[in-house]
């Protein structure tokens, strides 16, 4: 079952009723209301535009909007509960059947899974990329690690955020949204996988789906989050490092780049011909980099990407 951490969608007018404009920010034009905002980002983050002058309603809400059944995320079980939650704050209704009939605009597709070490996963997928110069990956000062495709193009973007879900929520404004909504250890030893898609293009690529209407994206089947790991990370096999002499050339290649694998290919990429298959070129390093490192990753990552699926 697909399930999200983010969706924005775009509805008709009709399909909301506001019972109190005190809380809404009014845009006027010529002193008339030409449209409301409501906006809060804690303790989940909530926005609702009405737009009378395109007579369109945005509504973008997390998946804390579910309270204390925000560790299931939002999936196609449980959409009317967000907007029943959405209508329980009390300055709105909401006609589901309309509601339904949205057309989602962007969204996080996001998974977590049991992990013990979460930094492990990190430190793997950065140092098994299968080609930097297509992927870009990043340790932020935060503790998370993003994945991105190194494009231009809106349509061809990718970003993957992957980070401790646990201690996340140990932040004190989520330390209080789980007192509140009654967690305790829902989070614990949970490793997040959350991919951005900004635009209907990217979400209709990334779900292979036609259209990107609501109900439509709360039932495609794909996996996107395991395909871009599956593109973007490569495993390893290989024998004992240093066990001939080319192994040894290999060795002594990596330490000349201080074993790190993005150097390695740079350097590859200044020597070697124009045309040359640079994976294949890689894959040596690769290997002897992951005999260098702590027996059993492959196995480790093998099992969190089984999770995944």
């Amino acid at each position: 079952m697909q399930t999200f951490d983010r969706l924005k969608i775009v509805t008709a007018i009709d399909a909301i009723d506001v019972v109190d404009e005190s809380v809404f920010a009014k845009t006027l034009v010529s002193g008339n209301v030409v449209s409301m905002k409501y906006y809060r980002e804690m303790p989940t983050k909530l926005m609702i535009k009405v737009d009378y002058a395109s007579g369109e309603v945005v509504v973008e809400f997390t998946g804390k909007i579910l309270g204390h059944n925000y560790p299931h995320l939002i999936s196609m079980a449980n959409i009317e509960e967000c907007f029943r939650n959405i209508e329980s704050l009390g300055f709105c209704r909401f006609d589901m059947d309309l509601l339904m009939r949205s057309e989602v605009v962007s969204c996080d597709v996001a998974k977590d899974v049991q992990c013990s070490d979460v930094r492990k996963v990190q430190s793997y997928i950065r140092s098994h990329i299968s080609n930097y110069s297509k992927y870009v990956c990043r340790a932020l000062k935060n503790g998370n690690t993003v994945l991105e495709k190194n494009v231009t193009t809106r349509k061809n973007k990718k970003r993957m955020t992957i980070y401790d879900k646990e201690q996340e929520m140990k932040k004190s404004d989520n330390i209080r949204y789980m007192r509140k909504n009654g967690l305790t250890d829902e989070f614990v030893g949970k490793c997040r996988f959350e991919i951005n898609l900004n635009s209907k293009e990217q979400i209709r690529n990334a779900l292979h789906i036609e259209d990107t209407n609501l109900l439509t994206v709360l039932n495609s089947e794909t996996n996107p989050i395991l395909e871009f790991m599956d593109e973007a990370v490569c495993g390893s096999q290989g024998q004992k490092a240093c066990s001939d002499w080319k192994s040894y050339q290999r060795y002594l290649v990596l330490k000349d780049c201080d074993f790190d694998l993005e150097k390695v290919e740079a350097k590859v990429r200044s020597l070697y011909k124009r045309g040359t298959k640079i994976s294949d070129v890689m894959r040596p390093y690769r290997e002897a980099y992951s005999q260098l490192m702590t027996e059993g990753e492959d196995t480790y990552f093998s099992e969190i990407l089984a999770m995944l699926r």
